[in-house]
C-alpha cells in the first residue's frame, strides 16, 4: 500500500526524462538516468544529487519502500502509469523505479591502477569494466573523447551500482594524460600482438593499463607510450577476447601482483 501519495507524472515530465537518453541533452542539462532498484539503492547511499524519482504504478513493495526513502530526504517522487514508465526505459523488460540524477561536481580523484580506455564504443563493455574495477577495489578509469558517454543509461545499468564508487574521467586527450604520468608510472598495453605473456607480468602499484577499441585496438600514437606490450594467452580459435573480459583478466592479475608483493 502507498502510505504516501506520490505526484502523478505529467506527459511533459515524461518527455523530459525520455530526452535524457540523448547525450547532447544530458550534457546540456547536466542530468542523467539511473534505472533499476539496485542502482537507485546505491544512488541513495551516494553523494550524488538526485533531482527526482519515478516509480511505476505496478511497482514491487521493495521499490515502493525505496521511493519512500528518497521522499523522506525531500526528493520528489512521481508515480507513472506502466505505459508511461516503459517509455522512459530502454530495456525490453524494465524494472519499476528510476531516478534522474545530477552530474557530479566533485573533482575526480586519481588512484592507481589507472585503467585507460581508448575508443571504447560499447556501453555494455564500459559498464562491465566499471563493475569489474569496483569488485577489485580499483577507482580510476580514464576514457578518450571518442569513447561512449559514461552517463549513457546502458553504462549505468551495466555497472550495477558500481558507477557511484568508481571515478570515470572522460573526454581526456590520452596522449597528454599518459604523457604526464609516464615519469611516475609504468605503462602497459594489452594487444593481440604483444610479445610478453600476461602470466609473466608483475604489475607495480603505480600502473596504467591501456585497452583499445573493440575492433581496431589501441591507436598507434597511444600505444607508443607503453613500456610493456602484453597479450593474454589462450589455446582456442576465437579471433579475440571481448575487451571487458580482457580487462577483468588483467585486473585480476594486477590484484595477484599486489598480494604477492606484500
Amino acid at each position: 500500500m502507498l502510505a504516501i501519495k506520490f505526484k502523478p507524472m505529467s506527459n511533459n515530465l515524461k518527455k523530459f526524462v525520455v530526452s535524457l537518453k540523448d547525450r547532447t541533452k544530458r550534457k546540456e542539462t547536466g542530468l542523467f538516468i539511473a534505472e533499476g532498484y539496485k542502482i537507485c539503492e546505491e544512488l541513495l547511499a551516494s553523494s550524488l544529487s538526485t533531482e527526482f524519482v519515478v516509480l511505476s504504478a505496478n511497482a514491487r513493495e521493495q521499490s515502493i519502500e525505496l521511493a519512500k526513502a528518497f521522499h523522506r530526504k525531500g526528493i520528489d517522487v512521481y508515480l507513472a502509469r506502466r505505459s508511461q514508465f516503459v517509455q522512459l526505459c530502454e530495456t525490453e523488460t524494465p524494472q519499476d523505479i528510476l531516478a534522474v540524477v545530477r552530474y557530479s561536481n566533485e573533482p575526480p580523484k586519481i588512484d592507481y591502477p589507472i585503467i585507460v580506455l581508448d575508443g571504447i564504443s560499447d556501453p555494455g563493455n564500459l559498464g562491465t569494466i566499471i563493475r569489474t574495477a569496483d569488485w577489485f577495489g580499483y577507482r580510476t578509469i580514464v576514457t578518450s573523447p571518442d569513447s561512449v558517454d559514461k552517463y549513457n543509461p546502458k553504462v549505468i545499468r551495466g555497472s550495477m551500482g558500481s558507477f557511484f564508487r568508481v571515478n570515470v574521467i572522460q573526454n581526456r586527450q590520452l596522449s597528454d594524460f599518459i604523457g604526464a604520468k609516464k615519469k611516475e608510472a609504468k605503462i602497459f598495453a594489452g594487444t593481440l600482438s604483444g610479445k610478453i605473456p600476461l602470466s609473466q607480468i608483475s604489475f607495480p602499484k603505480k600502473s596504467i593499463v591501456i585497452f583499445g577499441n573493440e575492433s581496431r585496438g589501441i591507436r598507434p600514437e597511444i600505444l607508443s607510450f607503453a613500456d610493456f606490450e602484453f597479450k593474454i594467452e589462450g589455446k582456442g580459435f576465437a579471433e579475440s577476447l571481448n575487451v571487458a573480459i580482457s580487462a577483468g583478466i588483467v585486473l585480476y592479475k594486477y590484484f595477484l601482483s599486489q598480494n604477492e608483493s606484500k
